[in-house]
């Protein structure tokens, strides 16, 4: 308690200069870059991007993941055709703030079906933002491989103006692919309604040699929003949201998931001020509540009739953020409390027929619940026209709680004993705990010198971030029927892992060139890694667990852009990153191997063509063998590379059609 007073303390006396008042503004100064240009992406500061998606030229994705990975540098994991979930610089699952028009999501599947950005549908939002490695606090803790946000951006009606709307449908030919979206806008000065709908449906697609991939998967989502504008400094929206998720088939899985329902609530409002050096506030409150099932027998035939499973499971999500916008002689600040509770709940349940699927098997997520409260300042020095210092701090208090640990299952039909949340725990971890409580410090300090009369900066990055584990590291709880070799415990024990990094880049834009580098290192301390028991524990038999290693992860990004003309330009960019588990000296796992990416473009007014060339190099440094290491990997895989051509046209009434074709030569890989 006192060390949070503390903290507490020394972080307001570090705030206090913002009720200084405003005695000079060298903002106006700052000489502006242009944005480079990368793919459809604009790379508007350094590791910093934007993706608009009204200017997108590539065809449709499945999901926010798969959108994701049009971006240079996101590679992505997935299970299905539905369902991907995006690595950065190595990192993904909750090392990445994945905000939705401002809310948390939460999946509801331990196994990541669902992760965050598949709740994402890419034509329901105006521009997604890619903040890569740790270069703000102030989204939410951990954050470590970066942060992204989907944002819905509603301009205020004009005076006269009283309808927008666009629409749109696309078409995947290989998985019969279907996809249609309608956004439609009314309101005046004083404010608005807005109703978006999106469709997607897939069929199970075909890879190169002609096999059929189960990943299919049907999605609608609708949105309502009903904003007040009485003013330019002044608004206030209220938001609901609902997505349909239905018969998604995983290849990567040994269940199905024949439902998820979500709904969101959002409330947003900001407001600008004179008050002293404050000169805005905003504020949010989002509610997502999701229902999730899988099961192994309404898409799948299980494997034998005893074997019958279903999981239902709920994933809700209660956060809120207020915050605070000042200028103080050459000093703009920002600091907030922002505020985060995830309660998770699975039951696995077995059966010997499809209506007779009641007996509990385990609680996979004994009503789990992580509570956040976050404190955070960041200001940046206007040191001249042409360099400045971000520094930012935060600290989270961090209270975990598995209130069913205690919780015996009711499965008579294996031949394991029953065992409760707390039983597993205590047999690979020696005790059990119901509830953890964690106080996180991350800090950063952002250098940037611009040169050639601004059209280039330099930037430097020291940080340190703090993530704490998520549900299933900390709390998850699969007995197995048969072997204990099929167990998966959480450690309720488990550090937060602690990243230091220093991130080293730079940007420069002509009228004939783009250029943006970065090199990176990263260093952490008790790393959360998903391993195996390798008999460690008596009883154990090399069940899945977690524990706290040594690592680091070093890397580097590089775009070059050629402006060939007004309407032509070519592009290539380039990402690897390197992963080492110190403590066992072998490699990290799902690490992305080295990537290259070559593209032209050719864009007039209403309409572009263009073509990309991706190549992956093979990955050699896996960790694949349960018996030693975690098994994670599959395998070693080879290279590949793949052609695709894209296109647009915008009708002069507003509407767009984009076609294209991917992997134009039908290749299931190519070695290089």
């Amino acid at each position: 308690m006192k060390k949070s007073l503390v903290l507490s303390a020394l972080f307001l006396l570090w705030l206090m200069p913002v009720w200084a008042e405003n005695t000079t503004d060298n903002r106006e100064t700052i000489i502006k870059m242009e944005p480079i240009i990368v793919e459809d992406t604009q790379i508007s500061e350094p590791a910093r991007s934007r993706l608009i998606i009204s200017e997108r030229a590539k065809g449709p994705v499945s999901d926010g993941g798969d959108l994701l990975t049009t971006i240079p540098g996101i590679s992505s994991a997935r299970m299905g055709g539905h369902g991907v979930d995006p690595v950065v610089r190595g990192q993904s699952h909750n090392r990445l703030n994945i905000l939705l028009d401002g809310a948390y999501v939460h999946g509801g599947c331990p196994n990541r079906m669902d992760p965050p950005s598949s709740y994402g549908p890419s034509e329901t939002y105006d521009e997604v933002e890619v903040i890569k490695g740790f270069q703000t606090v102030q989204q939410g803790g951990g954050g470590s491989g970066g942060t992204v946000l989907f944002k819905r951006n509603t301009e205020r009606f004009t005076e006269g103006e009283w309808y927008r709307g666009r629409a749109g449908g696309g078409y995947r030919g290989n998985a019969d692919g279907r996809e249609g979206f309608a956004d439609l806008s009314v309101g005046n000065t004083q404010g608005y309604l807005r109703i978006i709908g999106n469709y997607d449906n897939s069929e199970n697609y075909e890879d190169g040699d002609g096999h059929s991939v189960r990943s299919a998967y049907e999605v609608s989502t609708g949105n309502v929003m009903l904003g007040w504008t009485p003013d330019d400094e002044t608004r206030v929206e209220f938001g609901y949201e609902a997505t349909d998720t239905d018969d998604v088939y995983f290849a990567g899985a040994g269940m199905d998931s024949p439902y998820t329902l979500h709904d969101v609530y959002r409330l947003k409002f900001n407001r600008g001020l004179s008050f002293g050096a404050i000169q805005k506030v905003s504020g949010r409150v989002s509610y997502s509540d999701l229902k999730h099932q899988m099961d192994n027998y309404s898409l799948r035939t299980p494997p034998m009739a005893m074997m019958h499973m279903k999981a239902p499971s709920t994933s809700d999500t209660l956060s809120g953020r207020l915050d605070f916008d000042a200028v103080h002689g050459d000093f703009l600040t920002n600091f907030g409390i922002d505020y985060q509770s995830n309660k998770r709940d699975a039951v696995r349940y077995r059966g010997n027929a499809r209506d007779n699927v009641n007996a509990i098997n385990s609680f996979l997520w004994p009503d789990v619940r992580l509570q956040t409260i976050g404190l955070y300042g960041e200001s940046e020095w206007i040191m001249s026209y042409n360099r400045r210092i971000k520094i930012g701090l935060r600290y989270d208090h961090v209270r975990a709680t598995a209130d069913k640990a205690d919780r015996t299952p009711t499965d008579t039909l294996g031949m394991l004993a029953k065992l409760s949340a707390s039983g597993l725990y205590t047999i690979y971890y020696g005790g059990s705990s119901r509830s953890e409580i964690e106080n996180n410090i991350s800090g950063m300090v952002r250098f940037e010198q611009d040169y050639l009369q601004g059209k280039g900066t330099f930037y430097t990055t020291l940080s340190r971030s703090v993530r704490t584990a998520d549900a299933t590291e900390r709390y998850m709880a699969s007995n197995n029927n048969m072997t204990e070799s099929s167990r998966w415990v959480g450690n309720p024990f488990i550090d937060p892992e602690k990243h230091h990094q220093i991130e080293i880049g730079t940007r420069c834009k002509t009228e004939s060139w783009g250029f943006d580098s970065n090199v990176y290192y990263n260093r952490i301390s008790d790393f959360i890694m998903r391993t195996r028991d390798h008999g460690a524990s008596a009883a154990g038999n090399n069940a899945t667990i977690y524990r706290n290693v040594s690592a680091y992860l070093i890397g580097s990004e590089i775009s070059l852009n050629r402006y060939w003309t007004e309407h032509l330009f070519s592009g290539a960019s380039l990402a690897y990153v390197y992963g080492e588990n110190l403590r066992e000296d072998r490699p990290l796992a799902q690490i992305p191997p080295l990537e290259v990416s070559v593209t032209t473009d050719y864009k007039k007014r209403n309409w572009s063509v263009g073509g990309k060339v991706l190549m992956v190099n093979r990955q050699s440094r896996v960790d694949d063998t349960t018996s030693i290491g975690s098994g994670l990997d599959a395998r070693k895989t080879p290279g590949y590379a793949v052609a695709d051509l894209y296109g647009s046209y915008t009708f002069d009434m507003g509407a767009r059609i984009k076609f294209g074709v991917d992997n134009l030569f039908d290749k299931t890989t190519l070695n290089i």
